[in-house]
């Protein structure tokens, strides 16, 4: 079984981390706080790391394994300031074979917004015996360094680790959780997408933001599933709070158009809700 052939990995990836105590102080910092882990893997197919430059355009961001929902524009924006100031980083982890990003997504993207797709860039090429044992790489290098996973994050994690049957044990060890608590993620911020790729009832796992996370083991529409991408993830009460609060208080731009526009049309629809409760 996969799951069997894996067990461990991820502890041994955890085992490997290092920092480069030689570098200077301000470069560590950064490191430190945007991708600091420079970790061999533990799978036994998997050969010591090594050290190249490539162009950025001849990397390939593979989304599928990606263990974090969506890559933070703003997190980006402060690699590239870093980068910009002489920070140095660590180098962007990839599979040899297929070039594949492993970790670095963000610094990707930073290197592309400030020298182009034709920047030659420093990598670390290493040798991941299947998809499931890269994607547990990337969990934990996600995990352990950079911008901190969310609950969102972590239950798109479990989602895509089962698809490649990675077994629970290594999913937690990965994210740093305990096997109860993903099972917690599985029953309380899982929906299902009605989808042709889909198995038994035609419908897909998908994480939901604790914005919705009510509906939590039903079926969404497509246009429900894509709101949830859009949701900034805190409870629906909160919101509601937070206009009361410019109301009540008399903070409310009254004289923003836009904004004026957007509240006719919440009366409108507050009009249609509180009638069908």
């Amino acid at each position: 079984m996969p799951g069997v052939a894996m067990r461990g990995t991820a502890r041994a990836l955890r085992r490997g981390k290092d920092t480069n105590d030689a570098m200077p102080s301000g470069a560590r910092q950064c490191q430190a706080r945007h991708g600091n882990a420079r970790a061999p893997s533990g799978a036994e197919r998997t050969i010591m790391a090594r050290t190249k430059k490539m162009k950025l355009a001849d990397l390939v961001f593979d989304f599928e394994l990606y263990p974090r929902a969506q890559v933070d524009s703003q997190h980006v924006g402060q690699i590239a300031e870093a980068i910009a100031a002489g920070a140095e980083l660590p180098p962007i982890v990839i599979d040899k074979k297929t070039k594949r990003v492993v970790d670095g997504f963000h610094r990707g993207r930073a290197y592309r917004r400030l020298f182009g797709d034709n920047a030659d860039i420093e990598v670390e090429e290493r040798e991941y015996g299947t998809d499931a044992e890269m994607f547990i790489a990337a969990m934990v290098y996600n995990a352990g360094h950079g911008r901190n996973l969310t609950t969102f994050d972590r239950t798109h994690c479990i989602i895509r680790a089962e698809r490649l049957k990675i077994e629970p044990a290594e999913i937690a060890s990965a994210l740093n959780l305990t096997v109860d608590r993903i099972g917690t993620l599985h029953t309380s911020r899982v929906g299902h997408l009605k989808s042709r790729r889909g198995r038994g009832n035609g419908a897909v796992s998908v994480p939901l933001k604790r914005t919705i996370a009510h509906m939590a083991g039903r079926t969404l529409t497509k246009q429900q599933s894509a709101t949830n991408q859009k949701l900034g993830g805190m409870n629906q009460a909160f919101y509601v709070n937070q206009l009361i609060l410019l109301i009540e208080n008399e903070l409310l731009d009254t004289d923003n158009d836009e904004l004026m526009g957007r509240l006719n049309k919440l009366h409108s629809l507050l009009d249609s809700v509180c009638a069908s409760a």
